[in-house]
């Protein structure tokens, strides 16, 4: 990601959000990264290329997050394995309600 300085407000920038980031910033959001890293607040409209502005150190948090959840992370866990986590879930949520 680019980020262009802009002339009015001065200290922010602007930049180009497509939807191949809305996956990667939904994820961050549901693991309340938004708040704990200093992430813009962005909204769904925000992701279909048009520019968004914001201040220049939200867009290095972003672009720090961003570059850090598109690694891939080793999975050690079989194809199955989320699978077997909603199950137990669901198991443990049954044997409570009996």
């Amino acid at each position: 990601m680019t980020a262009r300085a802009v002339r009015f407000p001065p200290g922010r920038a602007s930049v180009r959000l497509g939807p191949e980031h809305r996956q990667v910033y939904r994820s961050l959001y549901a693991r309340y990264r938004t708040l704990l890293d200093g992430l813009p607040v962005l909204r769904d409209r925000d992701f279909d290329g048009r520019t968004v502005q914001m201040t220049k150190a939200e867009f290095a948090a972003l672009d720090r997050a961003f570059a850090v959840d598109a690694e891939p992370e080793p999975r050690e866990d079989g194809a199955f394995a989320s699978q077997e986590r909603a199950k137990s879930r669901l198991f443990k949520k049954v044997q409570y309600l009996s």
